[in-house]
């Protein structure tokens, strides 16, 4: 009797394991990207022929030409790292350091560093500088100004160099967060998957970077989505991208976010007021010592501006 209920009991075992089994390698859905990256080139998925070829005309020339850039200006082709006189200007000037830049060959202008109008065309601007990694978290909002329904925007991060025609998420190192289909796209146009619902003209789209876990979120409307990709070991900068005219105005921490928690723990970029005064301006030493003279007896001269100084006598006097 004992050994019946042994054997019914082993049975009962090696079912339940076997149950497990099927359920891990048939139930679940094939992943195209893994959440984790280590940042490795060999670990992004290359496009097949069969993409590439679906794409219309335009759109598959711009992508080979934007793959072949990349291939001569891989991120390491440039020195993105902070240096030291980056360093002090921020601490002097604050999130005032931070401004996007546009390509001369893209379609688009910035106006007070932050204001970015786009023209018709794909075009993406970037900042001059990387997301820094003194704090745990950075964070950076974008709101649409002024979007028509037929423009596509993406907003994300990107090493640099990176093609100033092609959006961020639709090559390779960068992410993108889009605005027709609230998908998102990391480092090809072809493995879009569904993240958040979609924005248009009047929302705010935030990005989170965590660097210690090299982790990506964004929000909209001050909402925090999950995090959309990790593992990320390059210098990244804030990238929007758009196919069309709209104008963005972005907050790197000048203002308040609609994120609360970015608020309230201080995720910008930089403080609003550096921390270091900058030198004085010129002309503000006025009633002051401007220039101190030693003498044989060590003595200072002091020049005093309030005082003007004797006129020199007349030209006919100099004659006698």
């Amino acid at each position: 009797m004992q050994s019946a209920y042994t054997w019914i009991f082993t049975t009962g075992i090696i079912v339940f394991f076997v149950v497990i089994v099927v359920l891990l390698f048939f139930t679940r859905s094939p992943i195209e990207l893994p959440l984790s990256f280590n940042g490795d080139v060999e670990d992004i998925p290359s496009d097949s022929e069969i993409n590439v070829a679906g794409l219309s005309e335009d759109a598959r020339l711009s992508y080979e030409r934007a793959k072949t850039w990349q291939e001569h200006h891989p991120p390491n082709s440039i020195p993105t790292d902070i240096t030291p006189p980056q360093f002090v200007s921020i601490q002097e000037k604050g999130v005032s350091a931070f401004e996007f830049e546009g390509e001369p060959e893209a379609n688009c202008f910035v106006a007070g560093r932050t204001e970015i109008q786009f023209m018709e065309g794909e075009n993406c601007v970037q900042t001059n500088l990387p997301l820094p990694r003194n704090q745990d978290v950075y964070y950076w909002e974008a709101k649409m100004y002024d979007m028509p329904e037929s423009t596509v925007v993406s907003v994300g991060v990107a090493t640099k160099p990176f093609p100033s025609w092609r959006l961020p998420g639709w090559n390779r190192y960068s992410i993108g967060y889009f605005s027709n289909n609230g998908t998102k796209c990391f480092s090809t146009p072809f493995n879009s998957k569904p993240y958040g619902m979609p924005y248009k003209h009047g929302d705010v789209i935030g990005v989170g970077y965590k660097h210690r876990t090299g982790t990506i979120f964004f929000t909209k409307n001050g909402r925090k989505l999950e995090e959309a990709y990790s593992g990320l070991r390059w210098n990244l900068f804030p990238t929007i991208g758009a196919n069309g005219p709209c104008q963005v105005h972005v907050n790197l921490g000048q203002m308040g976010f609609v994120f609360v928690e970015a608020n309230v723990k201080k995720w910008g970029l930089a403080p609003s007021q550096g921390t270091l005064s900058p030198p004085p301006a010129y002309g503000t030493e006025r009633d002051t010592v401007l220039l101190a003279m030693g003498t044989s007896n060590d003595a200072t001269t002091v020049i005093d501006m309030t005082v003007p100084p004797p006129r020199p006598p007349p030209y006919e006097n100099l004659l006698d």
